[in-house]
C-alpha cells in the first residue's frame, strides 16, 4: 500500500533532479531508485509493514558522501533519510554480514587483527575463484601489504610502556593537545599515529596525550543503521577525553566528521547533550590544526625533492558539510618545490564509503575505476589523503594497477619532511 508523504512542501522533495548529477552510485548504475531524489520518493511512499529485502537493498546502496545533501536547492538532508531507514530495517534487509563482521570488529581489536588475518588468506582463496565470482570481488582487497596486522596496535604499545615505565623518571613538556586515533591508525598502521605525533611534537614541543580508554569513533555504526550503537561510542569517548580542557586532534577526516557529529548523534540525551558540545568543540581536524602551527614556522619542514609531484585526494566528509580542502593543499604548498597536481574534473569520491565496499564490492571498484583512470592522467605517483577508508581504497586500487602510483596517509607524507 502506497501513502502520500507526511512532509511539508516546503520540506518535500520537488524531484529537481541536482542531486542525481553529483551522485556517485548513480553515476554508475544509471538506476532511478539509487538516487537521492528516488530514495526520497520511496521513503514518501512505503509503509512500514510493505519494506522488504529490496527495500533494504535500495537503501544499501548509498556511499553516504553528502554530495546530495551539500547540492540540494532545499536543504534535504538524505544522507539522515538513508541512516534512519537502515536503521528501522528489518533483519532480512539489513544486508551483507561481512559488513557486520567488519563494523563489529572495529570495537574489538583482537577481532580486528583477526579479520586482517583471515583477509590474507582469503585473497589467496580468491585467486582460485572464477573472475566474475561475486566473492571474489568480495576478497579482492584483502591483500597482506594493505591488511597485515602490526605486532601491537599503537594504543597496545602505549599501554606496554606506561607498564615499564620507572614513575621516578622525571615527565616531559605537558601536552598542548590530546589526539584520538581512530581504527585504522590503532589497530592496522599504527604509523600513522607515530608520524601524528612526530608532528606534534614539532608543532607544540610535546607529544599529545592520548587517552587510552578511547574506541571506535561510530561511524560504520551509523552507516548500519544501528544509531544506538554509535550513541554508546560517543558516550565512551567523550568521557574519555573529559579529564582535560585540551584540543583534541584527529587525523582521520571521517573521524573527525563523526566526532563534530556528537552534538547532534546526543542532542535529545538530556544527560550527554551539553557534554557532547563541549567535546565536539574542542575537536581539530588534522590539516587545518598543522597549517595554523607550521604556516607560523615553516622551518619546521624540509624542502621537497626537486620535482615531487603529488595529488591530495579529498574526503567526501572534508569536502562535503565541512568544506575543508583549501587547508590541505596550502599545508602541503608550505613544503618548497613540491608540485601539487589536480584531476581533470575535479575531485571525485573513491567508493569506499565507510563499509559500502564490503557490501556492494561491484560498484565500490566501478566508482574507483573512474578515479582512478583520470588518476592516471596526472604525472604524479604519490596520493595523499587523511581519510583511513580513503587511504585503503587507493591502496586496493592502485595495488589492482600493477603499482603505478603509492598512497599514503597526509600525516606520513609530511613527517618525512620534518626538520
Amino acid at each position: 500500500m502506497k501513502k502520500e508523504s507526511g512532509r511539508s512542501d516546503a520540506t518535500a522533495c520537488v524531484k529537481c533532479g541536482t542531486c542525481n548529477t553529483l551522485c556517485p552510485v548513480y553515476g554508475v548504475t544509471g538506476n532511478e531508485a539509487h538516487t537521492p531524489r528516488g530514495k526520497q520518493h520511496l521513503v514518501s511512499r512505503t509503509e512500514k509493514h510493505t519494506i522488504s529485502a529490496h527495500y533494504g537493498d535500495i537503501f544499501s546502496r548509498c556511499l553516504l558522501c553528502g554530495a546530495c545533501r551539500d547540492a540540494c536547492p532545499r536543504g534535504l538532508d538524505t544522507p539522515e533519510l538513508v541512516v534512519e531507514a537502515r536503521s528501522g530495517l528489518p533483519k532480512l534487509a539489513k544486508g551483507s554480514l561481512l559488513k557486520y563482521v567488519s563494523r563489529k570488529a572495529l570495537v574489538r581489536p583482537t577481532l580486528l587483527a583477526g579479520l586482517a588475518r583471515l583477509g590474507s588468506a582469503a585473497a589467496r582463496l580468491g585467486e582460485l575463484l572464477p573472475a566474475e565470482s561475486g566473492l571474489r570481488l568480495r576478497l579482492e582487497g584483502f591483500t597482506g601489504e594493505i591488511l597485515e596486522p602490526p605486532p601491537a596496535g599503537y594504543a597496545a604499545g602505549l599501554r606496554a610502556k606506561a607498564a615499564a615505565r620507572d614513575d621516578r623518571q622525571a615527565s616531559g613538556p605537558e601536552p598542548e593537545t590530546a589526539y584520538f586515533i581512530g581504527c585504522l591508525a590503532n589497530h592496522l598502521q599504527p604509523e600513522i599515529a607515530g608520524a601524528t605525533q612526530s608532528l606534534v611534537v614539532a608543532a607544540t614541543g610535546a607529544e599529545a596525550e592520548v587517552p587510552l580508554e578511547q574506541t571506535c569513533c561510530g561511524m560504520a555504526a551509523v552507516a548500519a543503521g544501528r544509531v544506538d550503537e554509535a550513541r554508546d561510542l560517543a558516550r565512551k569517548n567523550i568521557a574519555a577525553f573529559e579529564n582535560n580542557g585540551l584540543p583534541i586532534l584527529a587525523s582521520c577526516s571521517s573521524c573527525y566528521y563523526q566526532l563534530m557529529s556528537y552534538r547532534t548523534l546526543l542532542a535529545d540525551d538530556p544527560d550527554w547533550r551539553q557534554r557532547a558540545v563541549r567535546f565536539a568543540g574542542r575537536v581539530r581536524e588534522f590539516s587545518s590544526f598543522f597549517l595554523e602551527r607550521f604556516s607560523a614556522d615553516r622551518g619546521q619542514l624540509l624542502q621537497a625533492a626537486a620535482g615531487e609531484r603529488v595529488f591530495y585526494h579529498d574526503p567526501c566528509h572534508l569536502r562535503f558539510t565541512h568544506r575543508i580542502t583549501r587547508e590541505p593543499r596550502e599545508l602541503l604548498r608550505l613544503l618548497p618545490s613540491l608540485e601539487l597536481e589536480e584531476l581533470p574534473a575535479g575531485p571525485r569520491c573513491c567508493g569506499q564509503g565507510g563499509l559500502f565496499q564490503l557490501a556492494h564490492p561491484d560498484l565500490a571498484l566501478q566508482v574507483r575505476q573512474k578515479l582512478l583512470d583520470e588518476f592516471g592522467e596526472l604525472a604524479a605517483q604519490t596520493v595523499l589523503t587523511s581519510c583511513s577508508g580513503c587511504l585503503l581504497q587507493w591502496k586496493q586500487g592502485l595495488a589492482a594497477c600493477s603499482g603505478s602510483g603509492r598512497a599514503e596517509h597526509l600525516a606520513v607524507f609530511l613527517a618525512k619532511h620534518l626538520h
